[in-house]
Formats: structure tokens, sequence, C-alpha cells
């Protein structure tokens, strides 16, 4: 039996209507406004209606996403959570930690509580498994295509229906299968939800698909999800927590192949990049290249349909050397890293490829050529416009600003009025 949630429907119905006047604001009311706060302070675009607040207010739901409860609050004017009658009925996952394990014993592997889309089988067999890790790859690729928003919401209904199997009888020579293609699936709809900006859920999920890997026993999914990690650490203004997850992810990397090695020294760069530590930052550049030239040509340890190829290494080395230099250190920045990075990455990641050609565009405009940046830019803006990310979107707002120093040139003008038109048709 759920219990209602008398509290917010309370404050609902103690705040007037905008549209009709001396009533109450309706369901619906509120859900648009909670719309229009979240798009407007935090650019998410969510599709809150009058059943999910009727679900709040029934008590189905008890406590919804950070950014949600923040709107929620300041649609009705509550200082806390608790005024408006949300509380956390499941196991608070714990952060980070300074040296225990990342994962942590705490994570329940059926903590999604949102309604599965149809019945869980009794039984894992092949068929659901091979569904698992083709919703994976579809869900991965179109992701690096087409951005975190597009089919955010179908990759986490999928992966909803995929997390409960783990309630299921699975015959053993299953269930390696099972868990590496969860950890696949639901840290694809992790780094979805980090490209949308929806950083509390991203974390939550990356935090199950981490579990996930550690129950297959899989170093390699394992390194590549702390190395998301770190990056939605350092996104999110957190340099001490993603050196701290740099730091545990590398424990027994000797066991890793060279690739995934390289991959966690360029995360740990960018960490201690993001720390200030520069000389240490640069020894974990080098190790990052001792690393990724001992991997062979042909590694094809694919993860999420994704390998971490030359113009990966690339652009994450440079993205520290970058940091470094932003940081007033000096200049460090290698402009052939960003180079290998936009010729690398081709049609296959073209959000990655457009990422790196805006952060090369605003390094150029900040230290070298405005004129040369401009051109540069204009590409990447082009390429963006097809791609639904709050990350390119941040990277087009950052570039904006630092081509306002060169106004007076022409090229530079026509850039900034490109991002603009381009932002506002991404709106």
């Amino acid at each position: 039996m759920t219990t209602p949630n008398t509290r917010l429907r309370a404050a609902r119905e103690r705040t007037p209507s905008p549209l009709h006047p001396g009533e109450c604001l309706s369901r619906q009311e509120l859900a648009d406004q909670v719309n229009t706060h979240l798009w407007k302070t935090r650019a998410l675009r969510a599709e809150i209606d009058a059943g999910y607040v009727g679900k709040l207010e029934r008590g189905v739901i008890r406590w919804p996403g950070g950014h949600y409860r923040e709107a929620f609050r300041a649609v009705l004017g509550a200082a806390t959570d608790a005024q408006l009658g949300f509380r956390n009925t499941r196991r608070a996952v714990a952060p980070l930690p300074d040296g225990a394990g990342i994962a942590g014993h705490g994570d329940r592997l059926d903590a999604f509580p949102a309604a599965v889309p149809r019945p869980v089988p009794g039984t894992v067999g092949d068929s659901h498994i091979r569904e698992v890790e083709g919703a994976a790859e579809l869900f991965g690729r179109w992701d690096q295509v087409h951005g975190g928003w597009s089919m955010l919401e179908g990759a986490l209904a999928q992966a909803r229906w995929a997390s409960h199997l783990v309630r299921a009888d699975c015959p053993e020579r299953l269930r390696g299968r099972l868990y590496r293609g969860l950890a696949d699936l639901v840290g694809t709809c992790a780094f979805k939800l980090f490209d949308s900006g929806a950083h509390e859920e991203a974390y939550r999920h990356f935090r199950f698909a981490l579990t996930c890997a550690e129950e297959a026993g899989d170093g390699h999914r394992r390194a590549k999800i702390l190395a998301r990690l770190v990056r939605l650490a350092l996104w999110t203004g957190q340099p001490d927590r993603a050196l701290t997850v740099a730091e545990y992810a590398l424990v027994r990397a000797d066991r890793l192949s060279p690739a995934r090695q390289a991959m966690l020294h360029a995360a740990h760069a960018k960490a201690l990049a993001a720390n200030l530590r520069g000389q240490e930052a640069l020894r974990a550049i080098g190790a990052a290249d001792e690393a990724f030239h001992q991997a062979p040509d042909d590694d094809s340890d694919a993860l999420w349909a994704d390998l971490y190829t030359a113009a990966h290494h690339a652009g994450e080395t440079g993205e520290a050397l970058a940091t470094l230099q932003a940081s007033g250190l000096g200049r460090f920045t290698d402009d052939a890293r960003f180079a290998v990075a936009r010729a690398g990455f081709g049609e296959r990641y073209p959000r990655a490829r457009v990422l790196a050609e805006l952060q090369f565009a605003a390094l150029v405009m900040a230290t070298g050529d405005p004129v040369e940046a401009a051109l540069v830019g204009n590409d990447a803006v082009d390429s963006a416009e097809l791609i639904r990310s709050e990350r390119v979107g941040r990277f087009l707002r950052a570039l904006d600003r630092n081509a306002g120093r060169y106004c007076e040139i022409h090229e530079v003008r026509d850039l900034r009025e490109h991002i603009r038109e381009t932002l506002g048709s991404l709106g």
C-alpha cells in the first residue's frame, strides 16, 4: 500500500492558478511550471505531466530526481524536500569514498523503482540477453551520432526492464553475459543522462553499471565506467572527487589491455590537471602515451560499440594539456593532439568530433588566430545543429564568450551569429 503525499497536494492547492483566478494550481499547471523551470535554469528538457504529479501525490513516487525536487521546491515556494513530503525510501547511495570501493555494497542491482514496461521472465534465457546486448549497441551508436537527449526515454525504458532481470533465475552459464550486458546498457544510459545534463541520475546509473561490471568480474568494463565517472566529476566541478575515482581506477591496472591502461592514465591526467598538479599531470600524460603506443593497431576490445582509438587518446590527453594552460600553469597545449582527434573521429563519432573541434576553436580563439578559430568553429557549429547534447550546447556558449573579444573581425561576428542561431534551434 502506498501512502498519499498530502504535503505535496496541500502545497499545490495553496498555490494560485495563473490561468484561473480564484482557483488553485492544477496538476497540469504545476507540471508545466516545473518543466519551464528546468529548461530555464538547467536547460533540461523535461516532460512531466499531470499523470506524473498524480503519482507523486498518491505516493507512488516518493523521491523524484534531484533536479525535479529543486524545481518543485522553487515553483511551490518550499525551502526543503520534507515540506513537500519528499523522502528517500530507498537506501541512499553513498558519496565516493576517499579509499574504499567505489561501487559500494549498498548499491542494489534492482534499485530502479519505475514501473517496468512488460513482465519480467521467470528465467533468463539467451534471447533476453541478446535483447539487452542489442539494445546497448543500438543506443550506444545512436548516442554517439545524435547526442544524449535523442531517444533518451526509450533507452531508459529498456534499461529499467533489463535491470529487473537480476530478479529472475539465471543459469550460471549466462550470468556473466547478463551482468556484462547490463553494464553496457545502463552505462550507455548513464552517459546519455550525463550528456543531457541530468547529472545526479547519470551518477546513479553509472553506479549501477559499475556494480554489474564488478559482479561480472570484467575489469575492462569497470575501467570504462570509472573513466566516465571521472569525466562526470570534472564536468560538475568536483576535481577532488575526480582524482579519487581516477586513482581508484588505476588499482591493478596492469591487468588491463594497453589501450585501457592508456584511457585510465589519461583520465588521471585530466583529474590532476584540474587539481593544478601540473608536473604530475604531465607524467600521467607520458604514462598514457607510453601505454597507448603498446596497444595493437587492431585493438578490438569494444565497449558500448566503441573503441579507445587514437582519436580518443589524442582528445583526452589534449584536454588535460588545455586544462593546464587554461589554469595559467604555462603553455602546454599540443595542437597536434586536437588535430588527430578532429580528423580521427570521422563520421563514426560525430559528437566527439564536434566537441574536439569546439574545444580546439575556443583554444585558438583564446591564444592564437581568431580568424582560424572562426573557420574551425563554423564547421563545428554546422555539425552541432544535428546533435542534441547539453555538453555541445555548453561548448557553443563558451566559444561565443571567447569570441566576444574580437567583434571587430567580421568572420568572428559571423561565427557568433551562427552559434546563436544554432542554440536557438536546439532550444
